[in-house]
């Protein structure tokens, strides 16, 4: 089903002749789309998209053009392509239940079931009567529980459990977490962080953009975390998400959760390194991508 009916509200901030026009070329989109040509429906989509550049950015229509372009590209099976569609609503939107349910199908299809199984958990939770997602969701988490972990999310996992003193953690593997060691997915160290019901979160945070080096450099104040053992702080990464978990540091748990970064990174290029009283990030911004807002770091 194609997003779109409350979109004339959110356009209300453009000027009238571009909102009319973005208007227009989106019904014809539409009908493209009812009409079976998702290729002609893309290009309205697109077309509707520029004009809005014209003007100031209208976060909620940009989000529902771009995952209508998501849907039709899934119709024309380009999934990797509805991917990074779904992924642009998303940084739009980020509550674009439509977004997050298209992006995980596309992740389903390019065989990403965990990356699959997050999208449509938080489809779930933004449309939890949604029958469809629910299912769709079941099914990712079944190809995700049977599928290969890779060496580096088994160390993560392993270290992080061994720092709960759980024998052996969740894999019989040697615990082997070092500084600056990043994961692409954390379904699996999840099921550790489980176990702990009270975190704190952590507020004293402070930033700095080195433009010349194309990176953010982020300073989390967590007086003594240079006591504890290297296992028991935690930070996880994907190119729109950031997840701090600090275990047990003078009796308390903390945390920081970022399910939408205001840019995106590169995890594989991005580091963090435990300093005295503090967590130092350093987050490699992804090329080509603007990042102005750096400074709030999070949208949700």
């Amino acid at each position: 089903m194609l997003e779109g009916e409350a979109v004339s509200q959110a356009s209300a901030n453009a000027g009238p002749e571009i909102r009319e026009e973005v208007e227009r070329l989106k019904a014809q989109g539409n009908e493209e789309f009812r009409n079976g040509d998702f290729e002609a429906a893309l290009e309205k989509y697109a077309l509707a998209l520029r004009s809005l550049e014209r003007v100031a950015y209208v976060d909620a229509i940009a989000s529902t053009l771009a995952s209508n372009q998501a849907l039709c590209l899934l119709k024309l099976a380009k999934f990797q392509e509805a991917e990074e569609r779904a992924s642009a609503a998303l940084v739009a939107d980020p509550s674009n239940s439509k977004a997050a349910y298209r992006r995980g199908l596309a992740r389903l299809k390019l065989g990403e079931p965990r990356g699959a199984a997050e999208d449509l958990q938080k489809a779930q939770r933004l449309e939890p009567q949604n029958a469809e997602i629910r299912q769709k969701l079941a099914e990712a988490r079944e190809l995700a529980s049977a599928a290969p972990i890779g060496e580096e999310e088994v160390a993560v996992a392993a270290a992080a459990a061994g720092a709960l003193g759980k024998d052996g953690g969740l894999y019989n593997e040697k615990s082997d977490l070092n500084e600056g060691r990043l994961a692409g997915s954390y379904q699996e160290q999840r099921e550790w962080v489980r176990t702990i019901d009270k975190w704190n979160e952590i507020v004293d945070i402070s930033f700095a953009d080195e433009e010349n080096k194309n990176c953010i450099s982020v300073y989390m104040s967590l007086p003594g975390i240079h006591e504890i053992a290297p296992n028991k702080v935690c930070v996880w990464m994907t190119a729109t998400t950031l997840e701090v978990r600090i275990i047990e540091l003078r009796g308390e748990n903390w945390c920081y959760v970022a399910q939408e970064l205001w840019g995106q990174i590169n995890p594989e290029r991005s580091s963090w390194k435990i300093r005295k009283d503090k967590l130092s990030l350093k987050l490699d911004k992804r090329a080509a991508r603007s990042w102005d807002k750096w400074e709030k770091l999070r949208r949700i």
